[in-house]
């Protein structure tokens, strides 16, 4: 009867470690992405095709700079061939809610399998600390921008200059139609930026001048066109396309200021970091007064950036919560309730005796 009882309580408990362990397997199993580099210098050799997590770019970024590492990896992608010429400047483009921009981009560079271990990644801010770390007395130019963001991009006028996007046009686009849906749009919207920005970069914005440059650049757009077409569509595949030359144009620009001496990486994650995106300017006043007539008749929930997360923790909390619950009672129901035994011992009444 000890050795029932023994064994019911075992099974019990691996019951729940094993549904928590499913269920962590779950939500992590589905986070992926690349990492590619685009552009790197004589000094720094990539190589392989191993696997590497999101939190570990700003220690390849870090290690690249010629800055100190805080954190020691087994990730051998990446050898410093020369640590007294390392890059003047590392380039970050992320892209934002696809795991890979695939063949049909034609980018020329080395990719890397990407783990994605954060939600919001804090490469940024890592490096920009390091940097202002080594260098006080300033100069270095950290740029953080998020190219649909109108106030990131007067921010980084400062650097730039003002950034002036072109009218969005037909071009010589065959899939996507800016006219009719706003996700088409706001992703050509987006490319303007950034062809904008490479523009700058080309008439001599920025330059070698023997200080560490980190950027960070942020293309959010792609992730709600590919939700709405799908990941395969013709319309995807333009798109990932026409990013991927932009992408191709921005590397060479930043070659050229740098005289080579950058490295220029792209990394796209298939984390949706950010479920909503601004329209563009343009077609914000396009579309409000077609819009003004729904929302009277059709008055639909608002959902914050938030959302997304806050189901989810709730949603596989309660999903845990519960497997676990069943697995304590079905131990509980086991157990033998005999003089040995707790429940006994907390349900049995003691009678008092006289002396």
């Amino acid at each position: 009867m000890t050795v029932s009882h023994k064994f019911s309580n075992k099974m019990g408990v691996t019951m729940a470690l094993f549904w928590i362990t499913l269920v962590i397997s779950i939500i992590g199993s589905n986070a992926g992405g690349e990492f590619s580099v685009l552009h790197s210098p004589q000094s720094l050799k990539f190589t392989g095709s191993s696997k590497t997590f999101e939190s570990l770019l700003k220690e390849v970024f870090s290690a690249s700079l010629g800055l100190s590492v805080e954190e020691n990896s087994e990730w051998n992608g990446l050898s410093i061939v020369d640590p007294f010429n390392t890059p003047e400047a590392v380039v970050e483009v992320y892209i934002d809610g696809v795991s890979s921009l695939g063949e049909n981009a034609g980018l020329k560079g080395k990719n890397f399998p990407l783990i994605v271990d954060e939600y919001e990644p804090d490469t940024y801010d890592a490096i920009e600390h390091r940097i202002n770390q080594r260098f006080t007395n300033g100069g270095n130019k950290l740029v953080k921008i998020k190219l649909s963001e109108p106030d990131d991009l007067l921010s980084a006028s400062k650097i730039f200059g003002e950034i002036v996007p072109q009218k969005v046009s037909k071009q010589s686009l065959q899939h996507l139609k800016y006219d009719r849906n706003e996700e088409d749009y706001q992703f050509l919207y987006e490319l303007e930026v950034l062809k904008a920005l490479t523009a700058k970069i080309r008439s001599g914005a920025v330059s070698a001048d023997n200080i560490l440059d980190f950027y960070n650049i942020r293309f959010r757009s792609l992730h709600p066109l590919s939700d709405l077409h799908g990941p395969n569509s013709l319309q995807t595949k333009e798109a990932k396309k026409l990013l991927g030359n932009a992408l191709q144009e921005l590397s060479d620009a930043f070659v050229k200021a740098y005289e080579g001496s950058v490295l220029v990486t792209a990394v796209t994650t298939d984390v949706a970091h950010t479920r909503s995106i601004r329209a563009a300017p343009e077609f914000r006043l396009e579309i409000q007064n077609e819009k003004k007539i729904l929302r009277n008749d059709d008055k639909t929930d608002n959902y914050t950036a938030d959302y997304a997360a806050i189901f989810n923790i709730m949603l596989w909390f309660g999903v845990v919560f519960t497997f676990t619950l069943v697995a304590i009672v079905y131990a509980i129901m086991d157990m033998d309730p005999g003089r040995d035994s707790i429940i006994y011992r907390m349900t049995s009444t003691r009678m008092k005796k006289d002396n």
